[in-house]
């Protein structure tokens, strides 16, 4: 997990079972992201990101199950590019889930901030990116059950903010909150459609049953924002941008970028088929492509380059989030302190919210998956 702007918790709350909350990075519809360490661990072995579902939805059945799902099938999936979850826990009855730590930016962070600067992405850097997601994705694709049986599992929320670039330039795909896969306790309720609305594909939208290939879908929309630095079916309300996927005609990428070659253009074509047969049928499939579309370019780029892009462009705020984790891998924010260093200034975002002010020692149970 990531880092971003981080609010300090105060000392009274930072004791949370076997792990001590340093600062909350993020509060979400339904969890709240905390940077923790593990009682006991020194050094970064010990640094880890705490997710921890929100009081109010302590006592909800239904997002109580889709928050175990989500444990339960991100610890199935152990691959370079698919960020790690390493156990699901309880205590005095909320529920938590343990993540390991990244070092980087998520890609909307970096598009954001080349769309304002009206820069392009070099189109092998781009390859790379969409690459390595591709092949975390089809790897969580692949996963099977006990039996032997594959899980069928859809993410249907790949967007460039679940999309992580870490600083050695190595891509983590993350968030598997509404995933889908046989065998869930948690059901979708009815009229409920879940994902990043510009990132959705037509089925999706249309309530129509999913497979591998909606989340195909949905890595041709990135794929085209990358390499145009302009999100494709984003639009002023949530009717038009559902409109702009499932009926206006979708822009030739090379309009925006002639010096594409025609194999990637095909690519993005191809990835974002109306059609889900005429789409990829894998995640893989459309990775091996991409490959072979940028052969003539020198193949995508390296990890080594991605991360020059990433430090170029983010060189300050990394900097200061090393900082805190050296500081907290260290133990240099202790029990007694009551100050921690604060991220905000180095990326001009603060979240003010309050934390959960814990009382006693807290009763915990933690599962390691």
């Amino acid at each position: 997990m990531s880092i971003p702007a981080a609010t300090p918790v105060p000392r009274e709350a930072r004791e949370f079972g076997n792990y001590q909350l340093i600062a909350k990075l993020a509060t979400g519809g339904m969890a709240e992201i905390f940077l923790a360490r593990q009682s006991g661990v020194d050094g970064p072995a010990g640094l880890v990101v705490i997710k921890r579902i929100l009081p109010h939805l302590a006592d909800d059945e239904h997002f109580v199950a889709m928050f175990r799902d989500e444990a339960a099938l991100a610890s199935k999936l152990e691959h370079e590019h698919v960020g790690r979850v390493h156990a699901l826990g309880q205590v005095q009855g909320t529920w938590f889930i343990v993540m390991e730590y990244l070092h980087g930016i998520a890609l909307s962070r970096l598009l954001s901030k080349l769309s304002k600067q009206r820069q392009r992405v070099d189109v092998r850097v781009a390859a790379a990116l969409v690459i390595q997601a591709c092949e975390g994705l089809h790897h969580a694709h692949e996963a099977r059950g006990p039996d032997g049986s594959l899980l069928n599992v859809v993410h249907r929320d790949v967007s460039p903010p679940n999309i992580f670039l870490t600083a050695d330039g190595v891509v983590k795909l993350l968030d598997f909150g509404i995933a889908k896969a046989r065998g869930a306790s948690s059901k979708t309720r009815t009229g409920t459609v879940k994902g990043k609305n510009a990132y959705m594909s037509p089925e999706q939208i249309l309530g129509k049953p999913l497979d591998r290939r909606s989340d195909v879908f949905a890595l041709g929309a990135v794929l085209y924002e990358l390499l145009t630095v302009k999100r494709l079916f984003h639009r002023e309300s949530d009717f038009l941008t559902f409109k702009a996927i499932t009926e206006e005609p979708i822009p030739d990428v090379r309009e925006r970028r002639p010096d594409l070659p025609l194999a990637l253009r095909a690519v993005v074509t191809r990835s974002l088929a109306r059609d889900v047969g005429a789409r990829f049928d894998t995640a893989q499939e459309m990775a091996d492509a991409i490959r072979a579309a940028v052969a003539t370019l020198g193949g995508p780029a390296s990890s080594e380059e991605i991360a020059r892009l990433v430090a170029a462009e983010f060189a300050e705020e990394l900097t200061a989030k090393q900082q805190l984790f050296e500081q907290a891998a260290a133990a240099a924010i202790d029990a007694d302190s009551s100050v921690v260093p604060n991220l905000a200034a180095s990326s001009g975002q603060h979240l003010a919210v309050a934390p959960t002010v814990v009382d006693r020692p807290p009763r915990q149970h933690t599962n390691d998956l």
